[in-house]
């Protein structure tokens, strides 16, 4: 009796220790081509999905989910990256204001439970990203319209 009340509680702090591990690792990022295909719901789904991750992992996972991220996109050739961009620009285009504005909702939460020092890194990521690409600063830098 005692060894499985021994096995029992062994168990259950494995289980314990194993959910707590699990749940505070990110998934790997999508392929960018894969999300581009996927309907509004599907995305925003994903999103909040990934943002409730966010709040349970750390600084360094969060860190290592946006470098695979951008790797992924840097994996892409330049015209499939251009495609890519096309389609999500008539993507946002097509959304009604209210979808707008909850993907911008989802998007501004998901930075607001970053830490400072996160948000000035991608702050400094972008920066070194508008001067490397001169030509897309324009886009960027443009309000999205409704």
């Amino acid at each position: 009796m005692k060894r499985t009340m021994q096995g029992l509680i062994m168990a259950s702090i494995l289980m314990i220790g194993a959910i707590g591990i699990a749940s505070a690792t990110l998934p790997e990022p999508q392929d960018p081509q894969m999300v581009a295909n996927m309907s509004f719901e599907q995305r925003l789904q994903m999103s909040k999905s990934l943002r409730e991750q966010f709040k349970q992992a750390s600084p360094e996972e969060r860190r290592e989910y946006r470098q695979k991220l951008h790797a992924k996109f840097k994996a892409l050739s330049p015209e499939e990256r251009k495609s890519l961009r096309d389609k999500m620009h008539e993507q946002w285009q097509a959304l009604s204001p209210e979808q707008k504005k909850e993907l911008r909702d989802n998007r501004k939460a998901l930075i607001a439970a970053m830490t400072p020092e996160e948000r000035s890194e991608m702050k400094k990521e972008r920066a070194e990203w508008m001067k490397a690409h001169p030509s897309e600063k324009e886009h960027w830098n443009k309000p999205m319209t409704n």
